[in-house]
């Protein structure tokens, strides 16, 4: 079963939601908390000065015990709309006057949570500062203290207020965020929905799939470095398409450990290679006598069996010419003994072969021959044909003087030019053949016969 994936956009955007809410929250939090401490500070401050006029006026009243102008001073007060009641009360706590008549001559106790404004306390069932001012005399002596009863409900609207125009900003700032987050993450995440798509494709094989478009940044270095990977792919691909059908498996993996080294070889180039030409001798005579399968079967487990040999030393194989085999040693990858590879390649398939034959002979089937001819130079080594059609080959005059070689081979004989036997003289037995007038030569060359080879 699949499991749910999350896109990444969501992701982020159910972050930044998680992050606005918490800042949201912490705002409304620290600025009510601020804007509750300010307020409650200033209206202390104003019910403190009003209250120290109150105490200036009641200083007289408190000596004389004028008791009627003290009980005026409070019911001026509470006419302000914040001051809920007012009272005065003498040195030993009597209360003298009160806003409320009935608290006349009760005895004042203390009540509520001391903060540095004054008292919290309740009053109705509502929260209310009590403010408390000392009456002096003569500025020195205390007599007596007025306390003011004012009300924090003004604090409460305005906190209300506020905390509404906080969580309405607080909303604009969130919704404006998500849009932008959603914006932002989009930019980001569709480079990432390109590269995924350009992996598919490139597992899919379409190693020509480029990402056009990409941010700079990050993102799209990343992108960059996707382009070059396809190239990078691409190129191997096509070194390995046109490698795979031609050399032995060693080689290929050699090549694809390495394959800018030689792609070179693809686009052409000049380098010394042993040709080597073999072909079947009298194959035409006897593809008369035999089925069509029989003839298709010999011609398919012969050039098999060569090809197998080719690769063994680490040849290439050029091209199936009907009934020969064209093969090269040197390219793509070279060895310092390639000449050496190719006559000892042909010495085996020759002796491969009279094993065979014999055994032909005896089950009253036709032996079938060899010859080959191999020739060691300089030669154009590169893809060539069409664009509908490439085949990976060396072409020049040591690749005309092999097959000239090849021609004049007789049944099971090698023949090598002076070039090749200049390179494997230490390690074969040959024998000379008078200088032979070849197709495309002016003079005569030097030609050996490949009588035994030291391995």
């Amino acid at each position: 079963m699949r499991k749910f994936k999350i896109p990444i956009q969501i992701k982020f955007l159910i972050l930044i939601a998680i992050l606005l809410s918490l800042i949201s929250l912490l705002t409304i939090k620290f600025v009510g908390d601020y804007s509750a401490n300010s307020l409650r500070k200033e209206i202390g401050l104003r019910a403190r000065m009003f209250g120290k006029s109150i105490a200036a006026s009641a200083e007289d009243a408190l000596i004389e015990n004028d008791e009627l102008f003290l009980f005026k001073l409070v019911t001026d007060a509470v006419k302000n709309r914040d001051i809920l009641y007012a009272f005065v009360v003498n040195e030993e706590g009597t209360i003298k006057a009160h806003s409320d008549i009935n608290q006349y001559g009760k005895k004042y106790t203390p009540r509520g949570k001391e903060v540095k404004a004054g008292r919290i306390l309740k009053f109705k069932g509502k929260e209310i500062l009590e403010i408390t001012i000392p009456v002096l005399l003569a500025g020195k002596k205390k007599i007596g203290e007025v306390h003011l009863g004012v009300s924090l409900e003004p604090i409460k609207e305005n906190l209300k207020k506020l905390r509404e125009t906080i969580i309405f900003i607080t909303l604009g700032i969130f919704f404006v965020g998500i849009v932008i987050t959603a914006f932002m993450t989009k930019i980001m995440t569709d480079p990432i929905k390109t590269l995924v798509k350009g992996t598919m494709e490139i597992a899919e094989g379409n190693f020509d799939f480029r990402i056009r478009k990409y941010p700079k940044d990050e993102i799209g270095d990343l992108a960059v470095a996707f382009n070059q990977m396809a190239r990078s792919l691409k190129e191997k691909e096509l070194i390995k398409d046109a490698f795979k059908r031609y050399v032995s498996k060693q080689v290929a993996e050699e090549i694809f450990k390495n394959p800018e080294k030689y792609i070179q070889s693809l686009k052409g180039e000049r380098r010394k290679v042993a040709v080597f030409f073999a072909d079947i001798r009298g194959f035409t005579p006897l593809a008369e006598k035999l089925p069509p399968e029989e003839v298709v079967s010999i011609l398919n487990d012969y050039l098999s069996l060569m090809t197998e040999i080719v690769f063994k030393y680490e040849g290439t194989l050029d091209k199936f010419i009907g009934d020969c085999i064209m093969s090269v040693f040197g390219a793509p990858i070279s060895h310092p003994d390639d000449a050496l590879r190719a006559v000892k390649a042909a010495y085996e398939i020759q002796e491969y072969l009279n094993r065979v034959n014999e055994e032909r002979k005896k089950e009253g089937k036709i032996p079938v021959y060899v010859g080959i001819g191999i020739n060691y130079g300089e030669a154009v080594v590169g893809n060539i044909g069409s664009k509908e059609r490439l085949d990976y080959t060396v072409i020049g005059d040591t690749v005309n003087l092999a097959s000239r070689l090849e021609s004049l081979a007789k049944k099971g004989e090698i023949l090598i030019s002076e070039q090749v036997y200049n390179e494997v003289k230490e390690h074969v037995v040959v024998e000379e053949i008078p200088p032979t007038k070849v197709k495309g030569k002016e003079r005569p060359v030097k030609i050996y016969s490949v009588k035994k080879v030291a391995y």
